[in-house]
């Protein structure tokens, strides 16, 4: 009688360890387990799915590593690998020789790119009865999307109407609108911005209704919006919206494509965009089509296209937002616009040179709990309650671009709560510690003067800013920035603990020029005839900077405006 045995691994992953079991019954694999692990969740779970399932059909560790996601993939395999050797077991491989094949297919629409721009387009597509094909680079879905979270504007929808009720009726395009230019302070294309605010509640009752999204009212409604407007979906992740609207796709009969990697176009002599050759690692796919979107993202892992804006900026965006689509479309000599301009937020923390991972939910509970801010001088910075684009600049004013979230231990329990429910794991945390602020990311705890000096802070400083706060929370009245009275609370703890913050981006804002039909331009200013755009690729619709939400709102509203014009053309 057999007994599986089950041998234990542990791999490093992007963000931290990921511990599994190696299942092995008669020198077959059955199974790999996963214990633990702090990556992004719908990543880690399609990547480490799809490994599964190669590694049992193969009976072996020599299979492919995961498109975008290769270290950590390698990581896997060859702990496994070493598990099982160490055991002294010896796997009776299958693996089939897998030759470089050839295929090519006919569609009314390709769509590039399989985050929530391009599901949106390519759901729409589909429902009005053409033949699409979603092209991925990544062996998984969801772009830099599924590092999101799933709030996104509901104005003008049916949802809208189901979850504010009357409320609801004061909401419209035109005061979406005139927010989007308040946050951007005019920088944003009001003929984009109108393109989103308009079709926002059009799309949003399209990709529920189409994948059964089941939107409720957002936990946080942001100030920066003038009115409740913001939904979200239970999980509060994108990758909820990912994974429904992929399974609802395929299930109605659209075709993707992973590990489909866009090399060049195949066009005609007047500029029409006629297919695209496609590679992977067994496969050359080309794909004819009348239509194609466009939906490859942004370029934020691309040093070489970052403007200076990004200097002195953490990214937490995923290592594959490369700018593909400026690469295999330069035969068409596209118009671009605004490549330097970033979504920058606070609430970051440096867990690599360069490589931040965001502590917003986090810093949002301490702030609400009366934790402050302060710079390296011992000063407060900024009103703690503001909206985060205040809390951004104060940050980036700082010589060192960088801030310390300073809390007591109460507030502490809370934030460190926040920090492992969102990508931490205890380990890392414990690690800060164990670096005593000799390294970022600064964590640090003890008295006043014992963090002071560990985190580089001006003690005598400290001190009177910590006198001067407790100060405003007994009179109830903030002098020097005005923080409204609900959210000054008195330090019940003389132990401190000081978190450093850095400012971080993922989204890149400029990106190709369209018009309101959202076809991609040439520099000489023709459009190209079938190609539109849509998502991150396009830049314009939020300006410099953007509301909490609105990303979302553009991804999902211009990936309906794009498939609808590709739709009126095809007819």
């Amino acid at each position: 009688m057999s007994k599986t045995r089950k041998i234990d691994a542990q791999a490093m992953g992007h963000n931290g360890p990921i511990d599994f079991e190696v299942h092995v019954d008669e020198n077959q694999v059955t199974d790999l387990e996963i214990k633990q692990h702090s990556e992004t969740p719908g990543i880690f779970e399609q990547v480490a799915d799809k490994l599964r399932t190669n590694v049992l059909e193969n009976q072996s560790f020599e299979v492919d590593a995961i498109s975008g996601a290769t270290v950590m993939s390698e990581a896997i395999l060859k702990s496994a690998d070493q598990a099982v050797k160490k055991e002294g077991i010896q796997l009776t491989d299958q693996t089939k020789e897998q030759k470089q094949v050839k295929e090519e297919v006919q569609a009314d629409v390709v769509v590039i790119g399989g985050g929530e721009a391009g599901l949106v387009a390519a759901a729409k597509v589909l429902a009005a009865g053409k033949k699409v094909v979603l092209l991925e680079k990544n062996g998984y879905l969801g772009g830099a999307t599924i590092l999101n979270g799933s709030n996104v504007t509901a104005t003008g929808s049916k949802t809208a109407k189901n979850i504010f009720g009357e409320k609801a009726k004061e909401d419209s395009p035109e005061r979406l609108v005139e927010d989007v230019r308040n946050e951007s302070l005019q920088t944003n294309d009001d003929s984009l911005t109108k393109v989103m605010t308009e079709n926002i509640g059009e799309a949003i009752d399209f990709i529920s209704d189409f994948a059964d999204l089941k939107y409720v009212k957002a936990q946080t409604q942001t100030p920066e919006h003038s009115i409740d407007r913001q939904i979200e979906l239970p999980s509060s992740s994108s990758y909820e919206l990912i994974k429904k609207v992929s399974e609802a796709f395929m299930q109605k009969g659209g075709q993707i494509f992973l590990d489909a990697r866009v090399e060049h176009i195949l066009q005609e002599e007047d500029d029409k965009v006629t297919g695209v050759v496609a590679e992977g690692h067994h496969r050359t796919l080309t794909v004819h089509a009348d239509a194609v979107i466009l939906s490859t993202g942004g370029y934020g892992a691309n040093l070489e296209m970052r403007g200076k804006e990004s200097q002195g900026l953490n990214y937490y965006g995923p290592q594959t937002s490369t700018g593909d689509a400026y690469q295999f479309l330069a035969p068409l000599d596209l118009q671009t616009k605004n490549i330097g301009w970033y979504k920058v937020y606070p609430h970051g923390v440096e867990v690599e040179p360069g490589i931040a991972k965001l502590t917003t939910y986090a810093s949002k509970k301490a702030t609400d709990m009366g934790a402050i801010y302060v710079n390296r001088e011992g000063h407060r910075i900024v009103n703690e309650s503001d909206v985060y684009a205040k809390l951004r600049n104060a940050v980036l004013e700082q010589t060192d671009k960088v801030a310390f979230l300073v809390m007591d231990k109460r507030t502490w329990k809370e934030f460190y709560h926040l920090l492992v429910l969102h990508d931490f794991t205890e380990k890392e945390i414990q690690q800060y510690f164990a670096n005593d602020g000799k390294k970022s990311p600064v964590f640090v705890h003890g008295s006043l003067k014992e963090v002071a000096q560990k985190a580089g802070i001006d003690a005598e400083n400290l001190q009177n800013t910590l006198n001067n706060y407790e100060k405003y929370t007994a009179q109830g009245k903030d002098e020097e920035f005005g923080r409204a009275p609900e959210f000054l609370h008195s330090y019940e703890s003389n132990e401190l603990y000081v978190v450093e913050q850095k400012d971080r981006f993922a989204t890149t804002l400029g990106g190709f020029v369209t018009d309101t039909d959202l076809k991609l331009q040439t520099k000489n200013g023709k459009k190209i005839s079938n190609v539109w755009g849509a998502g991150e690729v396009i830049g314009g619709a939020n300006g410099h900077d953007s509301m909490p939400s609105m990303m979302n709102t553009w991804s999902i509203s211009s990936g309906f405006v794009a498939a609808s014009n590709a739709l009126l053309q095809l007819k």
